[in-house]
């Protein structure tokens, strides 16, 4: 099923940067995205855009929803 808690994300971004770049967007599936949005920790850290409501932050790290369902990925 992939992702579904704020220590998975956490370790995938991490690792990410243990590769020497900057996490910049997480692409997330919207089944993947509701997991995770029930998961306090990970809901606590996320972080709404004073301009646009439908933009949301986790960590200061972009999100971008994406239409597959069990979807994450971090890119720089």
């Amino acid at each position: 099923m992939g992702i579904s808690s704020a220590k998975e994300v956490n370790q995938q971004i991490e690792a990410f940067e243990a590769k020497g770049e900057k996490a910049k967007v997480l692409e997330i599936g919207y089944k993947t995205y509701a997991n995770l949005v029930a998961d306090d920790k990970f809901a606590d850290k996320l972080i709404e855009s004073n301009q646009n409501t439908k933009q949301k932050y986790y960590k200061k790290i972009k999100i971008r929803l994406v239409t597959e369902k069990h979807y994450f990925e971090v890119k720089g």
